[in-house]
């Protein structure tokens, strides 16, 4: 077999009557189920059916009917209910088809690294339902053409996106043509499939005799009372891959496609909608042919199979004309057609045969005809190969099983597809804990998807680290949970337990994040051994310093990370300690690095604090591992110590020890001190009643630390900081002498170290100063938790952040186990991972992905993410059109104003209520349907509403008030997006879009740990563009707003797409006045070679025309953004008019450069060709998503963490 030429089915998802997904179909068909459902004269007098229709001679009241068919969740697609309503209920319901098949498939469009295609069908449109859009926009919602492109859009895909009809044979000729495609390699991955609604009023059809269609609702194939098919409704699609792609990445193989064709039946027959069977042979015999398979070895065809006493012979005649020739026998070969269980779904049929063959494949099983008493005598199965399967039996075993499957369309589009049984494969899976990483849409969605996998975990045949595999690989979605389990009634429960917990899980938002590191003492056993066997990452960076102390200083730190630990003694060693605890720290910080993790400041605990300023930069790892291990080491030739730890205040020990007796306060924590001092004090002061009633430990020390007794030490790392070069920090570092911020310039020198040395270390105050400074994320980066113990301590915790310990709690004796593969440590670092993936660093999980080939799991089917099932088309309000008059009342001057808006506001959201607390963007609303609703405000009343101070609290009451209390002189549109409590660095101001809109820079602000402002066009015209239709103009009004803020500089600019441009020329003009811009960013755009105006640009010329061409006629993602909007239309038409004539300049300042759909090669190019417009640093680097998806959910993680990096590098003001 060909693994090139050969093609795996690795998703399937399906609806079709009494059955929502595969599973239950398959349970339907096992059982041998009659899903055509029959309306009882009360069903339909209730339901509104037409009393002619159904009174007249020959109605038959059944059809297939699926549960919900109009339901649709619009907002986990990017819809508003109003324009949802303006979709094809098929588009719909194919959609979220679509979107289960993918998740089945255990894939994420974002990350797959080829292109995926879709080829796909839709039945006969309603067209007597119209969508109330415009005309433009109901051809988009209902024509069929758009029905793969569609798809294409919503989920991500980037590969072919063809629309096949061939009537009947719709579907199973879009498989075709999928695997051709992929054979070709046209594609990576393809999505094929058909889909079928019926339109509501319809309750039946009309029986004539002779006809294609059952004169009693049953539909009966190969039966001698065969009487024709029943309409019905269904959608399914599938997943195929390469065979040897899918075998080389673990997917889950339901069956292969060894071979496929079409033909069509072309004059040879007695009428256009009559079958043919030469045409019939002639199609089944080149599929086999294509295959390379012989038909003699086929086990079982599912048939075309109407049920019509003249279509069941003439197929069974042309199957014959190609199996008995070929050796089979009689009754050789098994016969079944789904249609008597469903009926006849039109263009999601083929795919209905094909999906129900692959799982008779996948479970090797034969399962009954519905109906099926006596063969229709014309089909003479004694002189057949076939026999009709009447029951559920076994598949027989005659070598690999081989099946076929048959759909013919009206109109003589024959298809014919060859599947095979699925190879048999197993890969020796790693014992252990697995993440389980579970996401959804919504809060409601994650709980309910944690209930359906927890379900299917109680079910046989589902592996944990099959599981996790599969989650792991699929969309990254807002909500997230994570469950650490190894076997499969531990993954049940902590689901279960979770969705029915009434949770809401973790916003994947990172927010700011703070780096903790615990102090001598939290190393206890071998700590890293486990992220030293599952974390590339860490593993070379824990190397790296184990290399360099091993040569340089003779130290072994193997025993942290080896499988098993040694005894204790090793761990006793001041110098192990440290040295470990720097490895560790330093080795996870740059893991954390790599997923993205920036902190945006640090603290550690005496020497933790070291660990905090190399990762800071103040000195080059190597540097910084020989300082400790001379620190360490001067610190054990100090005088014999002791150091106790008391759990009570400060002020309440020292009040209690008095002075005199040499024993001070070395650290100063949270309800909680450790007291150092000489042996022989320390021993008087426990054998004394000073601290009766008090928890004292002794700590298991040799020398009193952060104390006098360090005098010598502290000079020797004088020395030993002096002669190492060092450098200011990048991030803001806590001082363990003071608990407050660290002077970046003290912190690289010798007196600050010594001093850290020989004074008490300030827990108290610095977890009070790092608490202060609007951290979302506290994360722990060491053996324990000790650091996250003293800010939990503190008087000034609060609940709100998140705490994160990297390697879990300390281990117990050494050689307890605790860290090998499926011990306490693994559960913990796997915990941890969890939690860094549910707040957003999707990085993390991928880590755990990068296996050896021969270690991945196989992919398994689980639950897709659940969608809402409400109808878009019920409930919508009946708007009326208000006639705009001279005399119109302000809207905050009377009710009639408030009716207005509220109108206004339901009718963009397509909402049928509105009060004053609903919040626009909870309710669907995005970035250009605000500016979309404020232009219609003002267009009806001559209102001007600011849509940044809308933004700011975007509510119906605020937009009352704004409405009432509007300025109506024009104004400079500045607004904070983000304001950082400890800003990270200077605040970065970003540039309205083409459209004057600052919103969608929302998700990028938050991320970037300092302040952020967007800047937009001045209140005014909302169709009005760059004044003057002149960038200079409108930059020159950006440069006054952004001096109102910061009137000094120096200054961070940037901007997306147009607004990069922007930004340009006010940095430019900005330098014009003297004043510093170091760095501009380009989100997805950046100004061409300088002094030619852009549009002499033939790349920027056609992107520009292709983009107008979009807002015009309203197609693509900008048109549909804009087509109900002429003021929007007139306002992006002149920005980009402006935008063509614009002649950029240099400017002196370093540029980072952002850019989707791009290579390496492309970044290079463009790094090159921006060295003539900045004079400074130019670096480019590839984004996530698309251009409209860049800058949200789930891309907008990667980009900021990036951008944090490269302004890191800036020096603070």
């Amino acid at each position: 077999m060909n693994t090139d030429q050969t093609v795996a089915i690795v998703g399937m998802a399906a609806r079709y009557p009494g059955a929502g997904d595969v599973r239950g179909l398959w349970a339907n068909l096992v059982a041998g189920s009659d899903s055509i459902h029959h309306y009882s004269r009360a069903e339909l007098t209730d339901g509104g059916a037409d009393h002619e229709q159904i009174s007249r001679p020959g109605f038959v009241p059944a059809r297939g009917v699926l549960a919900g068919p109009t339901n649709f969740d619009w907002a986990f697609f990017g819809y508003s209910r109003t324009e949802a309503a303006s979709i094809d209920p098929q588009q719909r319901v194919f959609l979220e088809c679509a979107s289960a098949a993918i998740d089945d498939a255990g894939i994420d469009p974002t990350r797959f690294p080829g292109w995926i295609g879709v080829y796909a069908g839709a039945d006969v449109v309603d067209v007597r339902v119209r969508s109330g859009q415009g005309e433009l926009a109901t051809v988009i919602g209902r024509e069929k053409d758009f029905l793969a492109t569609r798809v294409a859009y919503k989920l991500g895909l980037r590969g072919p996106a063809l629309t096949v009809q061939t009537a009947c044979s719709t579907s199973l000729t879009a498989t075709h043509t999928a695997v051709r495609a992929l054979v070709g390699q046209e594609c990576d991955v393809a999505l094929a499939g058909g889909v079928a609604i019926i339109p509501g009023d319809e309750w039946g059809y009309l029986y004539e005799e002779g006809g294609i269609l059952s004169p009693d609702g049953r539909c009966r194939p190969f039966d001698e009372h065969a009487g024709g098919t029943v309409p019905s409704e269904g959608v399914g699609v599938v997943v195929l891959k390469r065979l040897s792609d899918a075998l080389r990445e673990g997917d889950r193989i339901v069956a292969l496609i060894r071979g496929s064709a079409i033909n069509n039946d072309g004059a040879d027959k007695i009428g256009y909608t009559a079958p043919s069977p030469t045409g019939q042979s002639e199609v089944i015999r080149y599929a086999h042919h294509v295959g390379g398979t012989d038909p003699a070895d086929v086990d079982y065809v599912e048939a075309h199979g109407t049920g019509t006493r003249i279509g069941d012979p003439i197929e069974v005649a042309a199957l014959t004309d190609v199996l008995a020739p070929a050796g089979a026998t009689a009754g050789s070969c098994g016969l079944g057609a789904i249609k008597s269980n469903i009926g006849h779904t039109g263009a999601a049929a083929g795919v209905a045969g094909l999906i129900k063959t692959a799982l008779s494949l996948h479970h090797r099983q034969f399962v009954p005809t519905a109906h099926f008493r006596r063969p229709n005598p014309m089909l003479d199965l004694a002189n057949t190969p076939f026999r009709v399967c009447t029951e559920v039996e076994k598949w027989p075993d005659r070598g690999t099983p081989l099946a076929a499957v048959s759909s013919f369309g009206v109109g003589g589009t024959n298809a014919h597809v060859i599947l095979e049984a699925a190879p048999t494969r197993s890969r020796p899976i790693r014992s252990g804990h697995r993440v389980l990483a579970v996401s959804a849409a919504t809060p409601s969605a994650l709980r309910q998807s944690n209930r359906d996998l927890a379900t299917r975990f109680t079910e046989p045949g589902v592996d944990v680290a099959e599981a996790a595999w599969t989650l792991a690989g699929r969309r990254q979605h807002r909500y997230r949970h994570a469950v650490v389990a190894s076997m499969n009634d531990e993954a049940e429960q902590a689901l279960r337990a979770f969705g029915e917990s009434g949770g809401d899980g973790t916003p994947a938002r990172l927010g700011t994040v703070a780096f903790v590191f615990p102090g001598q003492g939290a190393l206890q056993d071998n700590a890293g051994a486990s992220a030293y066997r599952l974390l590339d990452g860490f593993r070379g960076y824990f190397d790296l310093v184990a290399k360099h102390v091993s040569e340089t200083h003779g130290v072994d730190l193997g025993p942290i990370v080896a499988a098993a630990p040694p005894d204790d003694d090793w761990f006793r060693s001041t110098v192990h300690q440290q040295l470990g605890l720097f490895a560790l720290g330093w080795a996870l910080g740059r893991q954390l690095g790599d997923w993205g993790v920036r902190p945006a400041a640090m603290f550690g605990n005496s020497v933790g604090e070291y660990v905090a300023a190399t990762l800071a930069g103040v000195w080059k790892p190597r540097d910084a591992a020989s300082l400790v291990y001379a620190r360490a080491s001067a610190m054990t030739t100090s005088p014999a110590g002791r150091m106790v730890l008391v759990s009570a205040p400060a002020a309440e020990v020292l009040d209690r020890i008095g002075t005199g007796h040499g024993v001070t306060l070395a650290v100063d924590g949270p309800r909680q001190v450790v007291l150092s001092g000489p042996e022989a004090a320390v021993d008087a002061l426990l054998a004394a009643d000073a601290l009766a009633g008090l928890d004292v430990r002794p700590l298991s020390v040799r020398h009193a630390f952060h104390s006098p007794a360090m005098r010598e030490p502290a000079e020797a790392l004088r020395a030993a900081v002096a002669d190492n070069p060092s450098a200011r920090p990048t991030v803001r570092l806590i001082a363990n002498q003071t608990g407050d911020w660290a002077d970046e310039t003290l912190v690289t020198g010798p007196d600050y170290w010594a001093g850290q040395l020989l004074n008490p270390v300030r827990l108290t105050d610095g977890a009070g100063t790092l608490l202060n400074a609007d951290i979302a994320v506290f994360l722990e980066l060491g053996p324990g938790t000790s650091m996250l113990g003293t800010l939990r301590r503190h008087p000034n915790w609060s609940p709100g952040p998140a705490t994160i310990p990297l390697l879990g709690r300390s281990g117990g004796a050494a050689g307890d186990g605790d860290h090998r593969p499926g011990g306490r440590g693994e559960r913990a670092l796997l915990t941890a991972i969890g939690s860094l993936w549910a707040h957003g660093v999707d990085a993390a999980m991928s880590e755990l992905m990068n296996v050896d080939e021969s270690e991945r799991p196989v992919r398994c089917s689980l639950p897709p993410h659940p969608f809402a099932g409400t109808s878009p088309d019920d409930g919508r309000p009946a708007f009326r059109p208000v006639v705009p008059r001279a005399d119109t009342p302000a809207p905050g001057s009377a009710t009639t104003g408030r009716v207005l808006l509220a109108e206004l506001w339901c009718g963009t959201l397509g909402v049928p209520s509105v009060a004053e607390a609903d919040n626009f963007f909870a309710l669907g609303g995005e970035s250009l349907m605000v500016v979309s609703l404020l232009s219609r405000l003002r267009e009806r009343t001559g209102q001007s509403v600011s849509p940044i101070e809308f933004v700011a609290d975007p509510t119906f009451g605020t937009l009352l008030r704004l409405a009432g209390t509007g300025a109506q002189q024009p104004a400079p549109g500045i607004v904070a997006l983000h304001t950082a409590a400890v800003p990270s660095g200077r605040p970065v101001f970003l540039m309205a879009d083409a459209f004057g809109t600052v919103l969608p820079y929302r998700e990028l602000a938050a991320l970037l740990g300092r302040s952020v402002y967007g800047v937009a066009p001045a209140a005014g015209d909302p169709a009005a563009g760059a004044p003057g239709g002149r960038i200079e103009r409108l930059a020159a009004e950006h440069v006054a707003a952004v001096r109102s803020v910061d009137p000094t500089g120096p200054y961070t600019l940037g901007g997306w797409s147009f607004g990069v441009v922007v930004a340009h020329e006010v940095a430019r003009q900005l330098e014009a006045l003297g004043a510093t811009v170091d760095h501009l960013i380009g989100l997805d755009g950046f100004p061409p070679a300088p002094a030619r105006p852009i549009g002499a640009d033939l790349g920027y010329l056609a992107g520009s025309l292709r983009m107008l061409g979009d807002v015009v006629l309203g197609t693509g993602p900008l048109g549909a953004r804009v087509r109900r909007d002429r003021a929007l239309r007139a306002r992006f038409t002149a920005n980009i008019s402006a935008l063509l004539r614009y002649r950029p300049h240099p400017v002196s300042c370093a540029a980072t450069v952002f850019l989707v759909d791009t290579d390496e090669a492309a970044l290079a190019r463009t790094r090159e060709r921006l060295t003539g417009t900045y004079s400074g640093a130019v670096s480019t680097h590839h984004a996530a998503g698309d251009h409209w998806s860049m800058l949200t959910v789930p891309h907008v993680a990667g980009l900021a963490a990036t951008l944090r990096a490269c302004l890191s590098e800036q020096r603070p003001n």
